[in-house]
């Protein structure tokens, strides 16, 4: 009786450790990580495009107490906190353990370019 107790305890366990291992590592999960990297990589490169323009724009004004500065700058200063806001998920998103095949150096040896880790810099300033 003693044993049946501890026998019963340790191979739930197993059985439910197996269970995450085949949810988090089966070929549709790794599937859908990769898409989600490849989603906020893509909006992260849009959002530093979206900057650029801005950048582009605020240069041509030459009054600085213009509305139209002001604007520009206010509406890029939006955008660079949203590009930081992706950046901070993507990163976290990245360093998480079950995410580690997206990793350089994670994969066997091959022709396929896994994504790059960390590398959405954050913007600390307009200039």
């Amino acid at each position: 009786m003693f044993l049946i107790v501890p026998t019963v305890f340790v191979l739930n366990m197993c059985g439910d450790a197996s269970n995450v291992i085949q949810k988090e590592y089966s070929p549709s999960a790794m599937l859908k990580k990769y898409e989600y990297f490849k989603d906020v990589s893509a909006a992260i490169d849009e959002k530093r495009a979206n900057i650029d323009v801005y950048k582009t724009q605020i240069s041509t004004i030459k009054d600085q107490e213009s509305f139209q500065f002001q604007q520009s700058q206010a509406e890029m200063m939006g955008l660079i906190s949203m590009h930081n806001s992706l950046c901070s998920e993507y990163n976290s998103a990245m360093s998480k353990f079950n995410y580690a095949f997206c990793n350089k150096g994670d994969l066997p040896a091959s022709n396929l370019e896994p994504l790059p880790r960390e590398i959405k810099p954050y913007i600390l300033s307009i200039n």
